[in-house]
């Protein structure tokens, strides 16, 4: 058979398909096997019209490249969820923010993606004695046959489901995978360097349907000025998740000092992460632009200069001195830009931080947090001071001698070093807490400390979430996705644990109340105020009280499971119905805004 080296080639193909489903857990059915086939006849058939021994070549070397981008996508998946996107390229020079992390998501059997390289490779050896074969009138027919065959077969779903008005496509896609399971592997990946391109010469403008949901947003927004302005002290704490706080190893309190706070502060156990692959960039974007972070890259490095209403510039335009510490390279995800940009009129980076002891990726958090303060001391009041921590980033390297945890049971270095490094925070954030009253700068001031992100420890299965028996459907989402979050109002007489629901988008609308200063456009609302939010996600699930809805990213928006909080398990799909279309709407408003920068349509 002259060309059996290409159906051995798609069928090394399709295996790999089916390979990359199994490691991610994610669907692989009869439908989506026929649209990703589609798209590696479309791509490979060409083949068939050049020299047999050439051919077997080129094939190897295509086996290679798909064997690279899906042992990368599934890496990738393992930490964000999502699929590698061109527009992460701006990204790219950041990827150093997961470090060490990304050893904790290679597996050996990853490698068996490159098995298939080295079977076709002594499949080459074992015909080289074959004569060459120069392409033939049937070879070409058979391209071509292949060719339309995969053509019909990638086409008609899509005509199919534009002839039913389904919406994939056309804006409203809130996640790659939506577009993976309806394009296949290779239409995927294609359509996405498709809109990479586009994007370079796109002229951002939003439809007459955005702008109408951005007018109506914006009508919504209620401000509230009492003109108080206290000084304000916000402190993002590095993959603080809400699972260690009150959790005992083996008899030892995981944060014995955090756990404390609840007596002093307003502790909200039910407030959520709404990160996604920009991870602790997205947490600052969402907590001082009250906006979702986008579903491919980060703002930080996509859109730094478009035009939010931002919590600093709010502050700083009401007579605020504004402040960021983060004692880390200044141009670390392009913070020496937005950081400006935003209206932040003083970046404190790594320059101004004494050389000290280092955990992770910068000098410790207790020398952070005291040298923080000394520089808030020389701040005009009123100030915000915004505190970027980092000891507690993966991969969680810490010294031995600050290892204070036994951890019984624990045999991941990773989780072990999770934890330590936490222990380690709790220490600091009460070196922090009681220096800012021996200086009398606790009582008057606001207050706010919040995890930025989750561990990225927590996924169904792993040491993690079995000991915290965290592999249901909820329990996963409440491990992945609460942080923890204490605000201390000025004068506050005595702490209270609120267990109303809310998300990182809440919190600039919150301290804007608090500082009586007025709001700008912010799609979250105050954490203290009697609204019952809801909590949206980039993927399109959503938390709003006891409900949580889990989106099927195989279909169309708007399917899904509904779960209630409270008991685990799946209820009737009436109880999220009334809230899917809005979840939506809130995405693509955010979008709209950061990528279409069109503020300026209601400004």
């Amino acid at each position: 058979m002259k060309t059996i080296d290409y159906w051995v080639y798609l069928a090394f193909s399709a295996f790999k398909l089916f390979l990359f489903s199994l490691y991610t857990d994610t669907p692989f059915s009869f439908g989506f096997f026929l649209i990703s086939l589609s798209s590696a006849l479309l791509l490979s058939s060409w083949t068939l019209l050049i020299d047999a021994r050439k051919r077997r070549w080129i094939l190897l070397s295509l086996l290679a490249l798909h064997s690279t981008l899906l042992i990368s996508d599934v890496w990738y998946y393992r930490y964000f969820g999502d699929l590698l996107s061109v527009q992460l390229i701006p990204s790219m020079t950041q990827m150093n923010d997961v470090g060490g992390g990304f050893m904790s998501l290679i597996r050996w059997t990853d490698f068996l993606f490159f098995a298939d390289f080295l079977l076709f490779l002594l499949f080459i050896f074992a015909l080289k004695k074959s004569q060459t074969v120069p392409a033939q009138k049937t070879n070409g027919k058979l391209a071509a046959v292949i060719a339309t065959v995969g053509l019909l077969l990638f086409s008609a779903p899509l005509f199919m489901s534009i002839a039913k008005g389904e919406r994939w496509l056309a804006g409203d896609a809130t996640s790659n995978m939506r577009e993976y399971y309806e394009l296949g592997f290779w239409g995927y990946h294609g359509y996405d360097f498709g809109k990479g391109v586009v994007s370079i010469f796109r002229d951002p403008m939003p439809s007459e349907q955005d702008k109408a949901l951005l007018l109506k947003a914006a009508a919504d927004i209620s401000t509230i000025n009492k003109g108080e302005q206290p000084n304000i002290i916000l402190v993002q704490l590095e993959s603080l998740q809400t699972s260690v706080i009150g959790q005992e190893i083996g008899g030892e309190e995981v944060t014995p000092y955090l756990n404390t706070l609840k007596e002093e502060m307003l502790y909200f156990p039910s407030f959520h992460h709404q990160t996604h692959e920009g991870r602790t960039s997205d947490a600052e974007f969402a907590i001082n632009s009250s906006l979702h972070p986008l579903r491919t890259g980060s703002v930080y490095t996509r859109f730094p200069d478009n035009t939010f209403a931002p919590l600093p510039e709010a502050l700083r335009d009401s007579g605020y001195d504004t402040a960021a510490m983060h004692a880390y390279e200044a141009s670390f995800w392009n913070r020496n830009t937005v950081y400006e940009h935003i209206g932040f009129s003083r970046f404190f980076s790594k320059k101004d931080y004494p050389e000290t002891e280092k955990i992770g990726m910068a000098i410790n958090d207790e020398d952070f947090f005291t040298t923080s303060i000394e520089h808030m001391e020389k701040l005009k009041e009123p100030y915000f001071s915004f505190m970027v921590a980092l000891s507690s980033h993966i991969p969680y390297e810490i010294p031995e001698d600050k290892k204070q945890l036994a951890l019984p049971g624990y045999e991941n270095e990773l989780v072990r070093n999770y934890y330590h490094t936490v222990h380690y925070v709790d220490g600091a954030v009460e070196v922090l807490v009681e220096e800012l009253k021996q200086r009398d700068m606790w009582d008057d001031s606001i207050v706010i400390f919040y995890g930025d992100h989750d561990s990225g420890l927590t996924e169904a299965g792993r040491e993690m979430a079995n000991k915290l028996d965290a592999n249901g459907v909820t329990e996963q989402f409440e491990l992945a996705r609460q942080v923890p979050l204490w605000i201390k109002p000025p004068e506050l007489a005595q702490g209270e644990t609120i267990e109303t629901v809310g998300g990182q988008i809440d919190v600039a609308p919150t301290i804007l109340e608090l500082a009586g200063v007025d709001q700008g456009f912010m799609l979250g609302t105050s954490l203290l105020s009697d609204t019952e939010r809801m909590v949206v996600f980039r993927d399109g699930s959503f938390r709003k009280g006891d409900v949580y809805f889990q989106p099927d990213l195989t279909t169309v928006p708007g399917t899904g499971e509904c779960y209630s909080i409270e008991s685990g398990e799946q209820i009737d799909g009436s109880a999220c119905e009334p809230y899917i279309d809005e979840a939506l709407d809130q995405l693509r408003i955010s979008d709209t805004v950061i990528e279409d920068n069109a503020l300026e349509y209601i400004q």
